[in-house]
């Protein structure tokens, strides 16, 4: 079971760690000869808007942070407050005091006004998961005490200071000497303001305020893309749209031009319909016919077609068959006999009996 910290057993018991550190000797409190009185908060338990909260809007939950450091090169300001905006002013304001574009912000906007930390993030790269306890006590804050106020925290080698104003804030690093007569200075000098020392067992029961690192040229390039992937769908999306109004337009026309090739192939596939049934019914036709069948029926005698003639619309024909053809079979093939001799039988229709009656025939 882990040992729980002085702070969380004070706060257990329900006693003022403030009147506790008061009574404590004074080689008990890190290098301080006396205890600056401690201001009752002014702000609400409640606090304003934050980075804490713009990472969770943004990540869903917070960065995990396991110990408090001061980095070597943290600043400190206060830039107007733009209701909507004040994460992108933080960033700009600690952007062009860090001069890097890559930064690690904690901000509170509180009093119309937008107070900020700041740190490069190269400065980071071996504290990943820690958090600066000044964060605890911007304005706005749960921590913070009514300005003017001087936070101050006493290292090995170096101390770190925070001064609160209703001007503005700022931090100034020193060696322990320095800094401890710089606070003084500035206590007298803000009116004799509250000096606070953090030391740990009064940053233990902090709620730590995690670090918020977005960099303003990713910020950019994110808003660009975005801007870019809008316009890109939407070039996409009217290029489709004209795609397929052309391709419907196609559709359409080539539906009108199937549609009248149709049509004409119907009208020539009824004309030569028409053409083959007039053709049919034409009297070269029907002679045609006859002179077929009359050829096919001489020849199933064995006779042979010596005249056939068609003029006037009349047919004649004369034709020579065996003797020993019958006259049913003459008849058959519409003629009649008309002379005998050593060939055969003679035999024609009535046309050309009556032309050889009247002389025509000069044989």
């Amino acid at each position: 079971m882990p040992i729980p910290s002085f702070a969380s057993l004070v706060k257990k018991l329900g006693i003022d760690p403030d009147k506790i550190l008061r009574k404590r000797k004074p080689t008990d409190l890190d290098e301080e000869d006396e205890v600056s009185p401690v201001k009752t908060p002014a702000t609400p338990d409640i606090d304003t808007t934050n980075s804490v909260s713009a990472a969770r809007a943004l990540t869903g939950s917070t960065t995990f942070v396991d110990e408090f450091y001061f980095p070597s090169e943290v600043i400190g300001g206060m830039c107007p407050h733009i209701p909507g905006a004040e994460e992108e002013t933080a960033w700009n304001a600690a952007a062009e005091a860090c001069d890097s574009e890559r930064v690690h912000i904690v901000w509170q906007a509180f009093d119309n006004r937008v107070w900020y930390l700041a740190v490069r993030s190269s400065e980071l790269a071996s504290h990943t998961s820690s958090w600066c306890p000044f964060a605890a006590l911007l304005p706005g804050m749960k921590e913070a005490m009514t300005p003017p106020i001087c936070y101050t925290y006493y290292g090995e080698e170096i101390a770190t200071m925070m001064t609160v104003t209703d001007e503005g804030l700022h931090i100034y690093r020193g060696t322990n000497p320095i800094v401890r007569a710089k606070a003084e200075r500035t206590a007298r000098e803000l009116g004799n303001a509250a000096i606070i020392d953090l030391i740990p067992d009064r940053i233990a029961s902090f709620m730590p305020v995690p670090w918020y690192s977005v960099s303003l040229f990713e910020n950019r390039a994110r808003r660009i893309l975005a801007t870019a992937s809008v316009v890109v769908s939407l070039s996409l999306t009217a290029l489709a749209f004209l795609i397929w109004l052309l391709a419907s337009l196609s559709l359409v026309t080539a539906r009108q031009d199937l549609a009248e090739s149709l049509a004409r192939t119907q009208d020539k596939t009824l004309q030569l319909m028409n053409t083959a049934q007039n053709l049919r019914e034409t009297p070269v036709r029907d002679a045609l016919t006859k002179f077929s069948d009359l050829n096919e029926g001489l020849l199933d005698l064995n006779g042979y077609l010596e005249v056939y003639s068609i003029k006037g619309g009349r047919v004649r024909w004369r034709a020579t068959v065996p003797s020993n053809v019958t006259a049913d079979r003459i008849n058959a093939l519409g003629g009649k006999t008309i002379d005998t001799k050593a060939a055969g039988t003679v035999i024609g229709n009535q046309a050309q009996i009556d032309f050889e009656a009247s002389g025509g025939d000069k044989k």
